[in-house]
C-alpha cells in the first residue's frame, strides 16, 4: 500500500507508473521533435592549386557532411568528394585534364539533403610541356 502511494505521488500525467519508478523522463508525444533543418551555405571555399583541395573554414551549421562537385567547361557537374572534415581533395573523382578549366564549390549535406552552394572557384590544369 505504501509502495502504490509513493508511486501515485512521483506519477505525473505525462509519465507512465513504470517510468516514475525508475526516473526517466516522459515520452515525446507523437510528432513532437523537430525536423532537423537543411544545412546553411558554407562560408567562402578556398582552392589549394598544389594539393587539389577545396576547404571552409568551418563546417556548415547542421551539416554532418560536406560534398564537393566539379564541373569541367562545357560538361556537367559531378561529386568531387565527401568529406567529414572541411577540407576535401576535388580530385577523388578522377584526375583533372590539362587544358581544360574546372569550376569548384561545396555544399553543407544531412540526412535531409544538400544546403546551399558555395562560392564556385574555378582552375585550370596547365598544359605539360
Amino acid at each position: 500500500m505504501l509502495e502504490t502511494v509513493l508511486v501515485e505521488s512521483a506519477y505525473r500525467k505525462d509519465q507512465t507508473p513504470e517510468l516514475a519508478k525508475i526516473g526517466k523522463q516522459p515520452r515525446r508525444p507523437p510528432g513532437g521533435a523537430e525536423p532537423q533543418p537543411l544545412p546553411v551555405a558554407p562560408g567562402p571555399a578556398t582552392f589549394d592549386a598544389a594539393a587539389l583541395t577545396l576547404s571552409v573554414a568551418a563546417m556548415p551549421d547542421h551539416a554532418t557532411t560536406l560534398r564537393a562537385f566539379r564541373q569541367p567547361a562545357g560538361g556537367t557537374a559531378q561529386l568531387a568528394g565527401t568529406p567529414t572534415t572541411t577540407t576535401v581533395s576535388v580530385v577523388a573523382a578522377g584526375p583533372l585534364t590539362p587544358g581544360v578549366t574546372d569550376e569548384f564549390w561545396l555544399v553543407g549535406h544531412n540526412f535531409r539533403g544538400d544546403g546551399p552552394e558555395s562560392n564556385h572557384v574555378t582552375h585550370a590544369v596547365p598544359v605539360g610541356p
